[in-house]
């Protein structure tokens, strides 16, 4: 499994688990970086999650990107 098979919030909660595989790629620059995090936080709709799935997202982006 790949990131971008990671689409919805309880897939992504099962990653911070530990419970789902996940090959990463590193991203090469700090624009490529940011422009996944932003890529990421429009796809998960941020700004309308309750504030539990935020957090999701948030730990989610810290454990990948660092």
């Amino acid at each position: 499994m790949t990131l971008h098979a990671l689409t919805t919030l309880p897939q992504r909660e099962d990653f911070l688990a530990g419970t789902q595989p996940v090959t990463f790629s590193v991203l090469s620059t700090k624009d490529d970086c940011y422009q996944w995090i932003q890529t990421s936080l429009v796809t998960f709709e941020y700004l309308t999650l309750s504030k539990p799935h935020k957090g999701l997202v948030i730990r989610y982006l810290l454990k990948i990107s660092g």
